[in-house]
């Protein structure tokens, strides 16, 4: 009697097609992301300068400028991850130690391999420096900096210069905050994935 083996969704030996395919697909949300900030941003800026004499409304729109950009931006930071996760899957997959419960059926898993980072990125939250001038990152960073220098510029009597530079420190602080504390509970959902059930 012959032993009936496992079914598999996808063959190991597809695996590293299947985690292009996924890498693609996060591409495209990257673009699709980024239009859409763009879109959002350019209603704004239109509402903005149509109510840029009255200083509370002018105020709420900068306001919602900034949240509208870091909820932009989150969506953009999980592709980002997710490419560099599916990256790493991909290497374990030419080497052949990939396991089928590895396999993600989305680029950004619920549950993850514990310490997939580990060696691959400079910092927990940013892989190489030169992905700081990426559209992904730099234009979210670019947007939030107008919004801010908006808002300072309304509360604060100083050069504009003064105001662009205290609007980007005040930037890149709120990013670098939330990326911490984003990546931080992330790595909750980062464990030692068990070893497939045996097919019964």
């Amino acid at each position: 009697m012959m032993e009936q083996r496992p079914a598999h969704d996808v063959q190991p030996e597809q695996y590293a097609t299947v985690i292009r395919e996924l890498i693609r697909h996060e591409n495209d949300l990257t673009n699709h992301r980024t239009m859409w900030l763009l879109v959002s941003q350019g209603f704004l800026v239109n509402a903005y300068v149509i109510v840029k004499g009255s200083a509370g409304a002018a105020n709420t729109i900068a306001l919602a400028g900034i949240l509208v950009t870091l909820s932009a931006f989150i969506m953009l930071y999980k592709s980002y991850q997710a490419r560099g996760y599916l990256s790493y899957l991909g290497e374990k997959a030419k080497q052949g130690s990939l396991r089928e419960i590895e396999l993600p059926v989305e680029g950004w898993p619920a549950r993850r391999a514990k310490g997939w980072r580990k060696g691959r990125w400079l910092f927990p939250w940013l892989e190489r420096p030169g992905h700081l001038l990426e559209t992904y990152i730099l234009l979210p960073v670019f947007s939030i900096t107008l919004w801010m220098s908006s808002l300072l510029g309304r509360w604060l009597s100083i050069p504009i210069w003064g105001v662009s530079v205290m609007a980007f420190v005040l930037t890149a602080l709120t990013i670098w905050i939330l990326l911490v504390v984003l990546v931080g509970w992330q790595r909750k959902n980062e464990e030692d994935l068990p070893e497939e059930e045996k097919f019964r």
